[in-house]
């Protein structure tokens, strides 16, 4: 499970983590600011998104399709997972490990944890640096 941990928080960190043709975590970023709050809390499995936006409630079922595309090719089944949460953490301290290339924005942390049903907890952590997504400075992907 720990390399399952790992590859999904790489791949959620990456900038080909994208929703809606934008990257998700500057999108995450902006939710947090519109929202006066610079956390956002996802829970995959019970499909809570805190806080709550209308616009970005599918996200969690993509982050899900992950999980389980991950699941699968490792042959687990995901009867065998209790939670997978993941945390954005943005506007935080720069820290030399998670923060490696200093790039505009401001650094933000993603913390990922997946439980097993025999309550064995692994966890995840990266980050980088972002802004908040604006579409007007933005290229989208094709295909949207």
């Amino acid at each position: 499970m720990g390399a399952l941990v790992n590859d999904l928080t790489q791949s959620l960190n990456s900038r080909n983590n994208d929703y809606l043709g934008y990257w998700a975590t500057g999108q995450l970023y902006k939710l947090a600011k519109d929202n006066g709050v610079l956390h956002v809390k996802i829970d995959v499995l019970s499909g809570e998104l805190e806080p709550y936006s209308e616009h970005m409630k599918n996200l969690v079922d993509t982050y899900r399709d992950k999980l389980n595309k991950q699941l699968e090719a490792r042959k687990i089944n995901n009867d065998k997972i209790s939670s997978f949460i993941l945390d954005f953490d943005f506007e935080q301290e720069h820290d030399p490990i998670l923060h490696r290339w200093v790039i505009p924005g401001n650094p933000y942390t993603l913390s990922v944890s997946i439980t097993s049903k025999l309550g064995h907890i692994y966890y995840g952590k990266a980050g980088g640096y972002c802004k908040p997504h604006d579409k007007n400075k933005e290229h989208r992907r094709s295909g949207f």
